[in-house]
Order: C-alpha cells, then structure tokens, then sequence
C-alpha cells in the first residue's frame, strides 16, 4: 500500500509540472505567432516593392523600346520621339504610354494584379533632349556610337592630320601675305619717259588668282546641286525646349569620334557630284557644317576657297624651295620686265608668277579632288602637275589637269574636309549636324513635323502604386 500510495502522489506531482509547461508553451506560441505576423507583413511589403519595382523597369524599357526607327535606320541614333510625329511635344501621352506598359506588368494571365498592386499615378520629369546644351547630349551618343563601332584609337591619325594643318595654314598665311605685297606692282608701275614699259604679258600675271571663279574648280562631268533651304526653323536658329541634357563639353580626342561620325553619316560633295539626287535636304551636307549656309552652292563654295587657299600656300612654298622652279619664273620676269631697268619690278613679276604658278597647280588639285584623286601631304616634283608655259592656257581650260598623269596617295577630298572640321566648335559641329539630321528626316513620309529638341535620349519616371514610391531614371547606353 505504502508503494502504491507513492506511486500516486508522485503521478501527480507529475500533471501539475506537466500543466504548468503548457501554460509557458502558450504563452510562447502568442509571441511567436506576433513576430511570424510581423515578418509575414514585412515580407508581404518587400515582395510587393520588389515586384512594383520590376514593373516599373519592365514599363520603362518598354517605353524606351518605342524609338524613332528612321533615326537609328539611317544614323544608328536611339531617341524617342515624344511629340509622337505630331510636332507638338505630348508628356500626356508619354505618360499614357508608360502608364498603359507598366499596368500590363502588374497583372497576371487572368488581368488580375498581382500582389494586390494598383497603379495609382505615373509621372515623367528630366528629359534628356537631342539639342540640350547646344547638341551635347547628341554629341555625345554619337562619340559612344563611333566607340562601339571601332573599338580603336584615333589618336594616331588626329596628330598627323593636326600637325599638317598647322602647317598648311603657316603656309597659307605667308602666301596671303605675299599675294598683297605684290598685287598691283605691275599695273601700278609708272615709268620715267626714259624708262620702257613692261611687256603686256606681264600686266596677265598682275593679281592672276583673283580671276577665280566657283565653276572653275567644278569638273565638267559633276552635276552641281541647286538645293537651297529655309534654315530659320533649323535647330541651330529656332528656340528649343530645354531638357535636363549635360552642357560639358569633351576632349580632344572625343572630337575626333564625333567627326569620323559626321564624315561616316553625312554626305559631302566628292561623292554627291557624280548624281543628282532630287529628294531630302541639301546635298553637301559636310560642307554645311563648315560654312553654315543655307544652299549647297554657297557652302561648297566657300569650303573650295579655303581647300585652294591651303593648297597655294604648300604649293608657293615648294616653288621657293625648289631653285629649279624659282629660275625659271625669273627668267619669265626678265622677260617681261627686264627692258625696264627697274629691279624692284623685275622681283616684283618673279614672285607674281610664282603666286599664280601655285594657284594653277593647286586649281589642279581642287579639280582632281572633287573627281577622286588623292594628293600627295608631302609635296615632291614628281607630284608637281602644272608647266609654267602651259599655265595661262591651263586657266582658260582647267579641265585639262583633270586626269593624274601619276597616281598620287596620301589626303582625299574627306581628308580635307576632316581639317576644316577640326576649326569648329563642339557646339557647331553638333548643332549644324542636327539641322542635317532634322532636316534629311523631315523629308520622309509620315516624319515631317518631327523635331529633335521632342527626342528623348534618357528621363526619370515617378510612380505611386498601393503607398509605394518609385523614382527611376533610364536611358540609352
């Protein structure tokens, strides 16, 4: 009995320790289950933001997939137009679109959202436009373009090509210099009556390069383009809508991308003269960069008078530095005015000749350029064309150089233009191409009213869904 008695009291002491850890274990169990609620709720937030955020990457990229394709057609260029080809800049409707792209990614098969997620406002703020800081921001993509296209340093190419032109206009300098010290010594020579006049040849070679006309330099078998455009809604004159676009400029070797771009993309007269091409914006369009005018005849012109300005004075320069060359103009000069007696005229016909000498060799030159040829950058006497007895009938006839009787290498026509370009500020280059680009694409069906300072390169979206903000920026890159 006493056994059994024991036994009992210790079965239950037994159920009131038991009893007691089921109370603790309750207890427990509500705190647990607050802070599995808690997590569950925190869980429920970030899944949520999570999936809002990916909604909103996947709205945006969608956006930025509606690009103008005749732009990244014809100048590998990513822009959206937010005008929508209408002209007249819609956010509205940039932000229907945005709006419509992430809603399709909040909902599931059924239509249903997911997440419990409501779009509840979409707004668009810092748009990165084409025109901002005067044509930067285009600038720039397409520095980013040529990048990704070559893969290679232009450098090498920028120091010969720079160090030639600083030469080149040295040497046009001196041959300006020399064409006002001389002009009107012949025609302004007035002889004592015991002294003779110069031979009426020599009053021919008096001033000889300012006979130079504009058709002179064009090859008989080049059709010139009579294109002429209205460049006061042009980018580069019209006031533009101001977007959030960097306005710093960029290196020098930057600059060299963006005019390999321009010479890759951009036409220009060597290769428009050989066809006529009765659509789209002017023809000459490296050329109007250059000059800036508003007709393919008036830019072209003006780049031939600089191209043969820098060809006489390398070609002035080689006749001083060839004896050969310089005897044979001062026998010339003696011929023409040696029965004068007057020394200072005699010096005065020699270097006359040489001056017009150079601008008949470097007529040559523009002709054969604008036909295709090459010139040599290092100027030798097997390069040097023009005989000083054929001259004066070479000018009445410039076609007849037109042909290189010896194939000459080194700078073309592009060549020459990727010099003039190197003088231009950033903001021109990027601008006037924009009045290009603008203009080329306004010339197709259905983009007449389209304006690149409404393409969009870049913005940031602001989003409200469920009392979750987003603020994302993109772009291309």
């Amino acid at each position: 009995m006493i056994f059994l008695k024991r036994l009992y009291l210790r079965a239950v002491r037994y159920k009131k320790q038991n009893g007691g850890i089921t109370v603790w274990l309750a207890l427990s169990f509500l705190v647990f289950l607050g802070l599995y609620q808690v997590c569950l709720q925190s869980v429920w937030k970030q899944s949520q933001r999570q999936q809002a955020e990916q909604a909103a990457e996947a709205g945006i990229f969608s956006l930025l997939s509606e690009y103008e394709p005749h732009l990244l057609e014809d100048y590998d260029l990513f822009y959206v137009d937010t005008s929508f080809r209408s002209g007249i800049e819609k956010q509205d409707e940039l932000c229907s679109h945005l709006w419509k792209f992430i809603d399709m990614n909040l909902k599931n098969s059924l239509e249903q959202p997911m997440y419990g997620l409501q779009l509840e406002g979409v707004n668009v703020t810092d748009l990165v436009r084409a025109t901002d800081g005067n044509g930067m921001a285009f600038y720039q993509q397409a520095v980013r373009i040529m990048k990704e296209k070559r893969g290679v340093s232009l450098a090498e190419d920028w120091l010969s090509l720079e160090s030639w032109r600083k030469d080149a206009d040295e040497k046009a300098e001196k041959y300006e210099r020399h064409c006002e010290r001389y002009k009107g010594s012949v025609v302004n020579y007035e002889a004592e009556e015991e002294e003779e006049e110069p031979e009426e040849e020599a009053f021919t070679w008096d001033g000889l390069w300012e006979n130079f006309t504009f058709s002179m330099a064009i090859p008989y078998d080049r059709i010139l383009s009579k294109k002429e455009v209205f460049l006061d809604t042009a980018p580069s004159h019209r006031t533009l809508s101001i977007g959030s676009g960097s306005t710093k400029t960029v290196g020098m070797l930057d600059r060299q991308w963006f005019i390999s771009y321009l010479c890759e993309y951009l036409t220009h007269a060597q290769e428009m003269l050989e066809q006529e091409r009765e659509t789209g914006y002017l023809d000459y369009q490296l050329e109007y960069i250059i000059s800036g005018e508003n007709s393919d005849s008036g830019n072209l012109e003006k780049v031939i008078r600089k191209l043969l300005l820098m060809r006489e004075g390398i070609n002035y320069t080689f006749l001083l530095s060839h004896p050969d060359y310089e005897d044979k103009a001062e026998v010339l000069a003696y011929l023409l005015a040696g029965l004068t007696g007057n020394k200072v005229l005699i010096k005065s016909v020699k270097h006359l000749i040489l001056l017009g000498w150079a601008y008949g060799e470097s007529l040559a030159e523009i002709r054969q350029l604008l036909g295709g040829y090459d010139l040599a950058m290092i100027k030798t006497e097997d390069h040097w064309q023009v005989s000083l007895s054929g001259l004066l009938t070479m000018i009445g006839n410039p076609g007849k150089y037109d042909v290189q009787v010896k194939k000459q290498e080194g700078m073309d026509y592009e060549d020459c233009m990727r010099i003039f370009l190197m003088l231009q500020s950033e903001q021109e280059l990027a601008m006037r191409a924009l009045d290009i680009i603008e203009g080329e694409l306004q010339c197709k069906k259905g983009c007449e009213n389209i304006h690149l300072d409404h393409c969009v390169e870049a913005l940031t979206a602001q989003l409200w869904m469920n009392g979750i903000y987003l603020e994302r920026s993109a772009g291309y890159e």
